[in-house]
């Protein structure tokens, strides 16, 4: 005798299909369980193996910078090849700001003008979070400027401390620098603008004084 099909509801065909697709997982899980906790088990290791290169890099990096420091501070003859060293291997850490400032610093002093250039450049592409190796770096640049006879250089690079460290305790004097600066450059109406900002802003500074005599000098 044949027996009549039951017509299933919508609720049924739904269930059956839940059950279908949850046995098709669990046979792909139990036949592929190898292959998957091959992977895990591959990331687990990638994930560590990364994890203790990066410490041990970051182990290396604060070592050559302590060599390097330790030997600026003591004086030490290999110093400067030691933060050399230091900035060629890790130029990209954050400890690479003082370095590249005491590398222009040293250059600057030996009147290698060249070298010392590169380094106060190198910091301001890289680094600003810090007003005191910044205004460092641009006074030293400005200086190699002049020495140079780049005035119009470098009164437009003090110019540009001013504006990018605007609450810094040195712009007063950066704009004394600018405005002589343009003064030796013999750009009189930028000499002006800037000696005319340390009288208008800083009344009680004594860079005023300075200013005013430049402002009547050159008036």
């Amino acid at each position: 005798m044949l027996r009549s099909h039951k017509k299933l509801t919508k609720k049924e065909m739904k269930q059956d299909k839940l059950i279908i697709i949850t046995a098709k997982v669990v046979e792909y899980i139990r036949d592929e369980w190898i292959k998957i906790g091959s992977i895990i088990l591959g990331v687990a290791i990638i994930v560590s193996v990364s994890l203790f290169t990066v410490r041990g890099m970051k182990k290396s990096e604060i070592s050559a910078y302590d060599i390097a420091m330790n030997a600026f501070l003591n004086n030490a003859p290999e110093s400067t090849e030691l933060l050399t060293k230091y900035i060629n291997n890790h130029g990209g850490s954050k400890r690479a700001s003082g370095v590249l400032i005491n590398l222009g610093n040293n250059y600057y002093g030996k009147k290698d003008y060249d070298t010392a250039e590169i380094y106060f450049k190198k910091y301001i592409n890289k680094f600003s979070d810090n007003p005191f190796y910044g205004f460092n770096a641009y006074n030293g640049l400005g200086g190699i400027y002049e020495e140079k006879g780049k005035y119009n250089e470098a009164g437009e690079l003090y110019e540009e401390f001013t504006s990018k460290y605007k609450n810094s305790a040195f712009v007063i004097m950066m704009y004394l620098n600018a405005g002589k600066a343009y003064y030796l450059a013999g750009s009189t109406s930028a000499a002006i603008r800037n000696f005319r900002k340390i009288v208008d802003s800083y009344e009680d500074s004594k860079e005023k004084q300075e200013a005013i005599f430049y402002i009547e000098m050159l008036s």
